[in-house]
């Protein structure tokens, strides 16, 4: 786990090394424990090291073969390295001098091109370059775990792990792009290839990308599919089993202290217990709030009970730090991201991180067996927008976002239903496009300033609903595949972002290309039996099986967020919301309408109207363009 960038001149210019080593110093979070640069006429490579697997100076990047052909900068776990180093030592009599996994990268190159990438088990960001071939090629894991943005141009092509090592490079102008800026001002982050800049792009995840002075090719090699065959409960719940078990094995692997972050839901739970059956001991973690509708420390020390392991609980809400610690969330952000559950995972990373330098978490278990409110929602919205009429529900929506005013629960009823009605008053047949949209579209038309005038009408969603539009059957397959495609990405992004800010790194099971496929065989009436059962069905059965108490398995999901409305009005971040969605809201011109954004800011700090979720992204773009994100002074 690291952080890779990197320069390659295509018009043959000599690579500087000034500003390769400023793009390794712009990541030096991610990689506290080494840094590596390789420099070759046209050709510059960074890497930052967090030293996880053979500590010695033996893992040191950028890494070449013997011939010194291929030379690599790579971010990431392989777990299968060991199957895939007796493969190239016994068929291509590969002699290896480190037990690291990153030494198996430019043998693999050369043995199998870049058919190498189907073979990697793990998540990894991957710059590579063949110096005989004079070709660059950038690598991103199936699912998008690993970040890796890029920018390119006719003479010269720049990739980093975040966009702050491209911008240190001094030959790029951050503009931003208002198509991107209105997908992010829904979604909270502006999809899988765009950034909120013109001239930055992200690597989209399962994609490789080669670059020759001239040339440019571009390959998917993995993305998740959904062809069920397995309809029967019991043989899901012991392959899954058996596959999790396997996968959790493999990804203990560490030669530095490990842990798991424990929450009250099925996924991490399932980590856990399974680590219990393994006779495994890290400890767990996880975060507590004083807003009970956000605290599930009482189900966490239940799993950990359970599962014969010890639990820790930090404080989740950060008190008088709150704005420090926002700052710091929007500068490892780099602007790109809002989601509302990044302030309290930076503050967990940052305990964790005191103990433990790598941890299993439960990510991705939503989006592969369906538990997510939405897809109830999406299943009856396909009925009843047949028979309501769109401007009704529209209507509907706006009264019941109005009517939540104060109101601190996680969730109310009204929000629920101003989702709901504004998500089916959209145009097309796709309102689960729609659910987690922050600003909505009535909000856009009345904020939205000269730059966005002609997108506040405009679908947010266009790659969300190039997803959807993927041609299977059920309903719920297609939202399924929308999700772990484009809705994913925003938690991918937090979980990164916010651990790498305190050289944490993060492992996901359940992402894990073994249980991804094998979830994607499951018939989605083992996933979300809507109406007769509950989501993710058939984890919650194996959680029963594995000793997860009845009570917690099948108790309603709460997701892992901190209580925003709350902390923008009364708590810790009043401060910092009054000056740049009040005072300092002139930065927003010409995207947003400054009078209206502190309008807004005004009814929703009056209580007259709960606004949080579309001032957060906002609020996050606000501390960037003010230049008030900084890093946190623990790490300065």
């Amino acid at each position: 786990m690291c952080g890779i960038a990197g320069v390659f001149h295509r018009d043959g210019r000599p690579a500087d090394g000034r500003a390769v080593a400023a793009m390794s110093a712009a990541l030096v979070h991610r990689g506290p424990d080494g840094e590596g640069n390789w420099l070759d006429g046209p050709v510059g490579l960074a890497h930052r090291r967090l030293a996880i697997r053979d500590l010695s100076d033996a893992g040191r990047q950028p890494m070449l073969d013997a011939s010194e052909r291929i030379v690599v900068t790579y971010n990431g776990e392989i777990y299968n390295d060991h199957e895939l180093r007796s493969e190239l030592e016994r068929s291509f009599g590969v002699r290896f001098r480190s037990t690291c996994d990153t030494e198996i990268l430019p043998y693999a190159y050369l043995a199998w091109g870049e058919a190498m990438f189907e073979r990697l088990e793990g998540f990894f960001a991957i710059g590579l370059w063949d110096r005989q071939e004079r070709r660059l090629i950038l690598a991103r894991d199936g699912i998008g775990i690993k970040p890796l943005y890029y920018s390119e141009s006719s003479s010269r092509v720049l990739f980093a792990s975040e966009i702050k090592g491209l911008t240190a490079s001094g030959d790029l102008a951050a503009r931003i792009d208002a198509v991107a800026l209105h997908t992010y001002l829904a979604a909270g982050h502006p999809g899988t290839r765009q950034s909120l800049y013109q001239d930055i792009k992200q690597l989209p995840p399962g994609t490789m990308i080669g670059f020759t002075d001239r040339e440019r090719t571009e390959r998917r090699f993995w993305r998740p599919v959904r062809a069920p065959v397995i309809r029967d409960l019991d043989e899901a719940v012991v392959r899954l089993q058996s596959t999790i078990e396997t996968v959790v094995k493999s990804q203990m692997v560490s030669d530095v202290p490990l842990a798991v972050l424990q929450s009250g839901g099925i996924d991490s739970s399932l980590i856990s217990l399974t680590l219990g059956r393994l006779g495994l001991k890290p400890p767990l973690f996880t975060a507590g709030f004083a807003e009970k509708s956000h605290d599930e420390t009482a189900v966490a020390q239940q799993i950990a009970t359970a599962a014969g392991l010890s639990l820790n609980v930090i404080d989740g809400e950060a008190g008088e730090d709150a704005e420090a610690a926002l700052r710091a969330v929007v500068y490892h952000f780099d602007g790109q991201c809002a989601d509302t559950g990044a302030l309290g995972f930076y503050h967990l990373a940052a305990a964790v991180r005191r103990h433990s330098t790598v941890v299993l978490s439960g990510d991705g278990g939503d989006e592969f067996f369906a538990g997510y409110e939405t897809y109830a929602a999406t299943m009856m919205a396909e009925r009843a927008r047949h028979v309501v009429p769109r401007g009704l529900a529209g209507l509907t929506g706006r009264l019941a976002y109005a009517a939540v005013r104060g109101n601190e629960k996680r969730l109310p009823a009204a929000a629920q239903l101003a989702r709901f009605a504004l998500g089916l008053g959209e145009a097309g047949n796709s309102p689960h496009l729609q659910w987690r949209r922050l600003v909505p579209r009535f909000l856009a038309e009345r904020i939205y300033d000269r730059e966005m005038a002609g997108l506040a009408s405009a679908d947010p969603f266009a790659e969300y609903a190039e997803y959807y539009s993927e041609p299977h059957d059920n309903l719920l397959d297609r939202a399924l595949i929308a999700d772990q495609r484009f809705h994913l990405q925003s938690v991918l992004t937090k979980v990164d972002a916010m651990s790498m800010a305190h050289g944490l790194e993060v492992r996901v099971p359940i992402l894990d290309r073994r249980v991804m496929d094998l979830a994607g065989s499951l018939d989605v009436s083992l996933l979300n039996p809507w109406p007769r059962g509950a989501p993710k069905y058939v984890l919650r059965k194996l959680a029963e099986r594995l000793g997860m108490p009845g009570e917690a398995a099948w108790s309603r999901k709460r997701g892992f967020n901190v209580p925003i409305a709350q902390l923008m009005r009364r708590g810790g971040l009043r401060p910092i919301c009054d000056r740049v969605l009040g005072r300092e809201a002139d930065v927003f011109a010409p995207f947003l309408k400054p009078e209206a954004i502190r309008l807004l800011w005004n009814a929703h700090r009056e209580a007259t109207s709960d606004n949080a979720f579309a001032l957060w992204p906002i609020l996050t773009l606000g501390i960037w363009l003010t230049g008030l994100a900084a890093p946190s002074p623990r790490r300065a």
